[in-house]
């Protein structure tokens, strides 16, 4: 599978749960060129000074990453515990000359690497209101038109926003919205050059106003889909393995996971997938891990600046 673009909608706080609340035809599959998969989400940290990301969605492969909050004074960069910056997704496209963009809430940047190489930036920082559905459709489609080839990522914040509300409707409403926000773009796009990734970080409990480490849902939209494809049990570790992939570019050096557009088009085609979704994960994980220098062998590097 290969486009040009791959965008990543991340719906901020929405899981299975809010998910299956909302009427959600357009992510759920009702136009018949999407896959459809449940996924393992570890992120609680979301908003904190220094957010454990490395659960999420830009190839950096184990939990020893943190990144700032993008803002006035911090970038976003993805830094080990020696402060040594290290390789998203976003980077791996840079490489390889494709632009890379941020909308919405500041995080969104996160998954590129932060703002500082970024081709286009509408972030919270810029004075975009992420939970505006309208607006970030907007300069989602207005950055595509300029956009040749690369990644966008867009974070929408208005289900995470309701559930710390404690506002079941509005979140309900806000899910809705989002199904909505991706009609649209649907509309405006090619999918034979173009994938669409939805996924969410988290999700937010609207009874208790709090993150929770429920299972999200991921959807894969494209062209070379056909039908609607049950991927099952998937992780956002794989996200950056399939935005890549899509996108004929190697993975970032510390990514783990499938490509779950091959995947996907495996399923479609009617291919029994007979390994063990647990079991090549933990395959990947333990052998990513046996790649790592031993506690005692660890000499820190120099600290770089943000």
């Amino acid at each position: 599978m290969a486009v040009k673009k791959v965008i990543l909608l991340v719906i901020d706080g929405m899981d299975a749960v809010n998910f299956t609340m909302s009427d959600t035809p357009v992510m759920s599959g009702i136009h018949g060129r999407t896959a459809v998969g449940v996924a393992h989400t570890e992120i609680i940290g979301a908003g904190a000074a220094l957010t454990p990301i490395a659960h999420a969605m830009m190839g950096t492969g184990s939990p020893d990453v943190v990144a700032a909050r993008p803002g006035l004074e911090n970038t976003g960069k993805c830094y080990n515990y020696f402060g040594e910056v290290v390789e998203t997704v976003g980077d791996v496209a840079r490489t390889a000359g494709l632009a890379t963009a941020a909308v919405g809430k500041n995080e969104a940047a996160v998954v590129l690497g932060g703002t500082e190489r970024l081709a286009f930036c509408r972030l919270e920082k810029e004075g975009i209101n992420a939970s505006d559905d309208a607006l970030l459709v907007q300069e989602i489609l207005k950055i595509l038109g300029a956009m040749e080839e690369g990644i966008l990522v867009a974070t929408y914040g208005g289900v995470d926003l309701a559930g710390h509300r404690k506002a079941v409707s509005d979140l309900i409403r806000a899910v809705e919205k989002a199904d909505q926000m991706v009609g649209v773009i649907l509309k405006e796009i090619d999918l034979s050059e173009t994938m669409l990734i939805i996924a969410a970080d988290h999700g937010t409990n609207p009874i208790t106003g709090r993150h929770n480490t429920s299972p999200t849902p991921l959807c894969l939209i494209s062209g070379e889909i056909c039908g609607r494809v049950n991927l099952g049990v998937v992780h956002n570790l794989e996200i950056a393995a399939t935005i890549t992939g899509a996108l004929g570019l190697r993975p970032p050096v510390r990514a783990v996971g499938r490509d779950l557009g091959n995947l996907a088009q495996k399923v479609a085609c009617g291919e029994t997938i007979e390994q063990d979704y647990q079991s090549e994960l933990n395959r990947q994980l333990a052998d990513f891990y046996r790649r790592q220098p031993r506690r005692h062998e660890l000499v820190p590097g120099p600290r770089r600046s943000q």
